[in-house]
């Protein structure tokens, strides 16, 4: 069960996470400030590698990663393990960068969730 100090927001998705440095086609504005605690991603193929995207900040790497496990289904939501520290101010933009790992062609959708 979650806090109720966690809150989420839409972050966009992707029209290719298999290419580095593509990002997600929105940016979340950040109403409340906290830490990124996870980033929900629902993945439209199997995911056949490890995955991970830099967590941008006001479009800087926050040097915080979101890890997105292989092996995942396809259509199916996992909280991705975040290593590092994204901490966050109302206003701040966020934003996710593939670091392309990722053989398969796929799309995804992402939610933030963020521990105030």
């Amino acid at each position: 069960m979650r806090t109720l100090n966690d809150y989420f927001l839409f972050g966009g998705s992707f029209t290719a996470i298999q290419t580095a440095g593509n990002t997600a086609d929105e940016i979340a504005v950040v109403p409340d400030g906290g830490k990124v605690i996870g980033v929900a991603i629902n993945v439209h193929t199997i995911i056949d590698a490890e995955t991970t995207f830099d967590i941008l900040v006001n479009g800087a790497d926050s040097t915080a990663d979101a890890v997105l496990p292989d092996a995942t289904p396809d259509e199916t939501g996992v909280v991705m393990e975040i290593t590092g520290t994204a901490l966050v101010n109302p206003g701040d933009a966020l934003q996710l960068q593939s670091n392309g790992e990722q053989v398969a062609a796929t799309t995804a959708d992402i939610t933030w969730i963020i521990r105030r």
